[in-house]
């Protein structure tokens, strides 16, 4: 009978879908666990057991469109009887699929948690918190809050001007030369005022935009902003430079804090070097005056997984994606400075 089949239908898809939630609860506890990036593969092979990550929608949707199928009979005879029962058949029927529906929300949830997992642990990135080398560390309000004002370019948005999510790390040169680094994103926003017709000053639209960039701490350069994004500088990179190189020019500007200092600095190799630096991006490097601390700022995103699988429908294919993904972005800086740097 056709109500027996669909009890059965109803059973199965109870089954599979309780098998995906297990299979969830369990992705969590492997991620909360694991304490290297090894270690959470490890964690998914072998899984003995079903390793299905896809929720059974197959009847709501049967059910969906029957229901909708049920509903239309009210526009051909509106005035009978069993069109109106129809239509209250069919919107229970619509009801029923909207709320037996399993969205993807969970399983996209412990994906997210799990990328996240991978990336701290794959690139040694410590989510807010400092770096090893301050002994004395400040909460982290303070900390962003003195790093942000070494440099100026922390200013750009006229209402907000945050540093949202960084990260601490230790990078390693060919040399083991080891560089303590922040990695952050920097979110600002702008408004557009404009007069009205009675003079006075309103809002049309807010701004948001997002960069990132990196502070590498105990560097020996001093007092140089070099920019490849058209910033222009003021105090305390008040000198401006041009190299010799016309092309080098349009590509780049150069300021200095000390004009005898930097005359020394940028020689033809020195400039050679960030020429080579910028050849793939667009952003700006500063060298602060007085500490040595380096900032870099520019519009990639370093957080950005190269690879977001489009559907993971089994543990399989999960272990695939974080096994492969990488932080292109990051790793590419990362080899760029280290190169500059060294």
């Amino acid at each position: 009978m056709p109500i027996d089949s669909v009890k059965h239908s109803i059973h199965i898809r109870r089954k599979k879908n309780a098998v995906v939630f297990q299979n969830i609860a369990r992705l969590w506890d492997v991620g909360r666990q694991a304490k290297t990036h090894q270690e959470l593969l490890d964690g998914l092979h072998p899984w003995n057991g079903p390793i299905t990550l896809k929720f059974e929608n197959l009847l709501p949707i049967a059910f969906g469109a029957i229901g909708i199928g049920f509903m239309f009979f009210i526009i051909i005879q509106p005035e009978h009887g069993w069109a109106q029962l129809c239509f209250v058949a069919g919107l229970a029927m619509l009801f029923w699929a909207y709320i037996s529906y399993e969205k993807d929300d969970a399983l996209n949830e412990v994906v997210n948690f799990l990328e996240e997992e991978c990336i701290a642990k794959k690139y040694q990135l410590a989510f807010n918190k400092q770096p090893q080398y301050i002994s004395m560390p400040l909460n982290n309000l303070q900390f962003i809050g003195n790093l942000k004002r070494m440099f100026p370019v922390f200013n750009q948005g006229s209402l907000s001007n945050d540093i949202q999510s960084f990260a601490s790390t230790v990078w390693e040169d060919e040399n083991q030369q080891q560089h303590q680094v922040v990695v952050f994103r920097y979110h600002y926003v702008d408004e557009i005022r404009v007069r009205d017709k009675d003079g006075d000053e309103v809002t049309i639209k807010e701004t948001h935009k997002d960069l990132w960039g990196v502070f590498v701490f105990d560097i020996g350069l001093h007092g140089l902003a070099v920019s490849a994004s058209g910033t222009d500088y003021a105090y305390p990179y008040s000198f401006p430079w041009h190299s010799s190189d016309i092309q080098t020019n349009r590509k780049l500007k150069f300021y200095c804090s000390n004009q005898l200092e930097g005359a020394k600095l940028l020689t033809p190799a020195f400039v050679l070097r960030l020429s080579n630096f910028f050849e793939a991006r667009r952003g700006d490097l500063l060298f602060h005056p007085n500490n040595r601390i380096m900032c870099y700022l520019g519009s990639e995103d370093l957080f950005k997984v190269s690879s977001k699988a489009k559907k993971i429908q089994d543990v399989s294919a999960l272990r695939g994606h974080l096994r492969t993904f990488k932080l292109v972005a990051l790793e590419n800086l990362k080899n760029d400075l280290l190169q500059f740097l060294k």
